[in-house]
């Protein structure tokens, strides 16, 4: 985009002045701010920073040190031997009269018995006037469902398209300079669950991004741009944090816990409850007292519903029995009785309905060399097939599908694929096995009954009404 304003000229000309910075933020940025794997197994460790072996037994508590460039990894148990990252990462300096936020980005490929491949370059800058102004120097970014990339040269673009034209940051560099105004609000280095950009203007604002800001409550901070309502709900448990100095580390958790402290009415002014030591815990008792209280709720309501199942009267008042479990369960086996009875009687009629419909079918086999395909010919079968393969043949009532023919591929006793054929058509509509997936032998399978096809046309007396 070409510079027509003033500001945009000006910038524009200012920016090839400033200084360069890649090296020293590259350096930093791929020792402090790239994850550091290694990916191990039962028998070997591959360090996916110099890509060399080494043994399982300097493994201590899930890290490890490589022996080989001394890098402290993470440890992940995993076969895999290629591994990607993509993150962003900003420094932050004042050039004349302006704040500019310059952002990177830093790609990093690592591959087993090869050392790390870093591509690293300056995608975005951000120029700020004292005043609100601004404008945006940057790489073309593409952003969709498909591909999320930058290219292209450095020069003005849409500052209204902040979707595209913001990004957050990882961190910043620990020698980034903001001007004194903004320090002053708490914005430095250390910013985290906002953008510069969106910290700059949303915080002189917002009183409450203000003190969370300062506060260094950043994960509070950046659940406030989502949740707002909630933040406010909770504002006064959250100067209580403030107070005690009690850092909220998953916001979203500690949102839900006071939620369940509202649920059972605790005092939320009190630090004992809004500041846990171990919050997942807590958070882990409550859920579990409201869940009993539900199911105790939910148990009444189906109690109330099989007493009218069973045609009894139940009026305003109406009082629950001293032992509800031990009546509901009475109920609720007759009533189980009784739908499977029902469902038994249903199926019965379904699966002589289902040999009929395949009656022309059930002499048929296909066999080729070890692999015989087969139809199913019982409802039962497709239960069976079902459970084995971990698949919705029988879930889903493909015995009730018109026009449709199930036949089953297997190895001696061994199931591989149940198969779908389209009797209107003629044609294979798909082949799954085990949990949907396909076989080593679905190809094979595929072609025998591609070579078989004319056998069914020929023993379809009619096409099937759908």
């Amino acid at each position: 985009m070409i510079a027509r304003t003033k500001l945009q000229v000006e910038v524009m000309n200012l920016t090839k002045h400033l200084p360069d910075i890649e090296g020293k933020v590259f350096s930093w940025a791929k020792v402090d701010c790239l994850r550091h794997v290694g990916f191990g197994t039962k028998n070997r460790v591959i360090c996916m920073e110099c890509g060399q072996k080494f043994p399982t037994d300097l493994i201590k508590y899930k890290k490890a040190i490589c022996p080989h460039c001394k890098v402290k990894l993470d440890i992940e148990q995993t076969s895999k031997r290629t591994y990607s990252q993509d993150i962003y990462v900003a420094y932050a300096q004042v050039y004349g009269e302006f704040q500019v936020i310059r952002n990177f980005e830093l790609r990093s490929h690592h591959k087993v018995d090869k050392p790390v491949r870093f591509t690293f370059f300056e995608i975005l800058q951000h120029w700020i006037l004292p005043n609100g102004k601004r404008e945006v120097i940057a790489c073309n970014h593409t952003a969709n469902y498909n591909c999320d990339s930058w290219n292209g040269y450095l020069e003005i673009r849409n500052k209204s398209d902040i979707n595209r034209y913001d990004v957050y940051p990882r961190a910043f560099h620990p020698n980034s300079v903001f001007k004194p105004a903004y320090k002053k609000i708490g914005i430095n280095y250390k910013l985290r669950g906002l953008t510069a950009l969106e910290a700059i203007y949303n915080i002189t604002s917002n009183p409450k991004s203000e003190t969370l800001l300062k506060a260094h409550q950043y994960s509070l901070l950046e659940h406030l741009g989502y949740h707002d309502y909630r933040i406010g709900k909770y504002w006064d448990s959250i100067k209580i944090c403030i107070r005690n100095k009690y850092t909220v580390k998953d916001a979203k958790i500690w949102t839900d816990y006071l939620d369940l402290l509202s649920y059972f009415k605790k005092d939320l002014n009190n630090a004992h409850f809004v500041c846990p030591k171990n919050l997942n815990k807590e958070h882990d008792i409550y859920v579990r007292r409201k869940r009993k209280i539900m199911d105790y709720e939910q148990m009444q309501r189906d109690y109330i519903n099989l007493l009218r199942y069973f045609g009894e009267k139940v009026g305003k008042d109406f009082v629950y029995p001293k032992n509800l479990k031990a009546e509901y369960k009475i109920l609720y086996d007759r009533q189980t009785l009784e739908r499977l009875e029902k469902r038994k009687k249903e199926l019965s009629e379904m699966d002589l309905k289902y040999k009929q419909s395949i009656q022309q079918f059930l002499d048929m086999q296909f066999v080729d060399k070890e692999i015989i395909i087969i139809p199913l010919k019982s409802i039962d079968e497709f239960k069976v097939e079902g459970d084995l393969l971990k698949h919705c043949v029988y879930t889903n009532e493909y015995f009730k599908k018109k026009n449709c023919l199930i036949l089953s591929a297997r190895i001696g006793d061994k199931r591989i694929e149940t198969i779908e054929v389209n009797l209107k058509s003629i044609k294979v509509e798909q082949s799954r096995a085990i949990r949907n997936t396909n076989s080593e032998y679905h190809q094979r399978i595929l072609d025998i009954m591609n070579r078989n096809l004319k056998q069914i046309r020929s023993r379809v007396k009619q096409p099937q009404t759908a």
